[in-house]
């Protein structure tokens, strides 16, 4: 049964073992791109149809003649008027198309997905009235008066993608000072964190793990092996995610390393997955994990549930962060060989459902060489597939 689980997992990784976010840059802009594309054509037309009536002197028939300044007015400002028309459509077709390949027997109502249309292109609308548009008109008054002979359609164009890529960076930037308070909120309120770098591999069954360990161990010289059981429950999470760094929520239940009992925790874990960049080409690639693991020790009997948890500030924050009452249980045995100074290795044995597979994962705190050197010794040495997916992940693949 073990073995027809790991050649089931294992092709299954070897089909996508690597899900990294893309640069939180550009994926802001592409969807706030997105959006603006489609106003972007009607706020070029409007503006140089603003621009045709002005200039054939209709408005003096109907208005009087018109200063230079108002007509740079009416110009600047034409565009961020008319490109509202065009805000939601992509929205509401990536909904209708969402709704229409759903499977009929899970299908929701055709407004539930509306209502996510709406909802999707609200951030969107919101940046561009506060931000966008502000930047926009001063960046189209300013090209007017410093370069009048320039098309204002040309003017139109550049100031709109500026405002966009100003638009990207605002947000990033805020969402990676949200997430810093976020942290700094949850440290008040009792947890403790921890950050650290880390890659993972799964191990072919052709290959004994302790053997994997002992190898490693000996290379780097971490000299220390000790050994523990893990028990794990993850519940489902409405945690937003923040700037690719996607959340988990669980509960945590490991064994002492004097063997003394248990030490508990519930735990919110942010991970981020990224390549490192070569300047040569190499034989291998390399996906380190950036892992902030933000937890809060539970000194009374292990609940079940969050509900259990005593502290009242912790049990609310986390009760906040649970999205419905399903969870999955995942139990490990874990080896590990560690220096204090350099690194910590485990070879992992993951039981679900009578069902295992083993998994090696390389952690440090701020090495990233040492981290690179041992991910590269690891590959070069040992029949393992590198992977970015988590152990709940690669079981619930069983």
């Amino acid at each position: 049964m073990a073995m027809e689980t790991e050649s089931r997992l294992e092709k299954e990784l070897t089909k996508m073992p690597i899900k990294i976010p893309g640069s939180p840059f550009w994926e802001v802009f592409k969807r706030f791109g997105r959006d603006e594309a489609i106003s972007l054509v009607i706020n070029v037309l409007g503006t140089a149809g603003a621009e045709f009536i002005v200039n054939k002197d209709i408005l003096n028939i109907l208005a009087g003649p018109l200063s230079r300044r108002t007509r740079d007015v009416i110009l600047s400002t034409t565009g961020p008027v008319v490109e509202k028309v065009g805000f939601f459509p992509a929205h509401f077709k990536d909904a209708y198309e969402t709704y229409r390949t759903t499977p009929i027997e899970q299908r929701d109502g055709l407004t539930t997905y509306f209502k996510r249309a709406v909802k999707g292109g609200a951030k969107s609308l919101a940046e561009d009235v506060l931000i966008h548009d502000p930047l926009y008109v001063g960046l189209m008054y300013a090209g007017l008066q410093i370069y009048p002979d320039t098309p204002a359609w040309m003017l139109s164009l550049t100031s709109f993608v500026a405002a966009v890529l100003a638009v990207s960076g605002l947000e990033v930037l805020t969402t990676e000072l949200l997430y810093k308070n976020y942290k700094k909120n949850l440290k008040k309120a009792g947890f403790g964190i921890e950050s650290y770098l880390e890659s993972r591999f799964y191990i072919s069954a052709e290959k004994n793990p302790e053997d994997v360990l002992e190898a490693i161990d000996k290379e780097f010289e971490l000299g220390t092996i000790k050994k523990g059981m893990y028990h794990d429950r993850y519940f489902e999470t409405q945690l937003p995610i923040y700037s690719g760094r996607t959340p988990k929520l669980r509960l945590r239940k490991r064994e002492r390393e004097d063997s003394k009992g248990w030490m508990q925790t519930a735990q919110i874990v942010y991970t981020r997955a990224r390549e490192l960049t070569e300047k040569e080409a190499s034989q291998h690639r390399y996906f380190p994990i950036k892992k902030d693991k933000i937890y809060f020790v539970i000194n009374e009997e292990m609940p079940e549930t969050i509900d259990g948890i005593k502290d009242k500030k912790a049990r609310r924050i986390l009760k906040r962060a649970q999205h419905g009452d399903d969870f999955w249980d995942l139990e490990f045995e874990r080896t590990v060989a560690f220096n204090p100074k350099s690194m910590l290795v485990s070879t992992d044995k993951v039981r679900n459902r009578q069902k295992s597979f083993y998994v090696v994962e390389i952690k440090t705190y701020d090495d990233l060489k040492m981290l690179k050197e041992a991910m590269r010794y690891v590959m070069l040495e040992f029949p393992v597939i590198q992977t970015t997916h988590g152990k709940l992940d690669m079981a619930m693949r069983c």
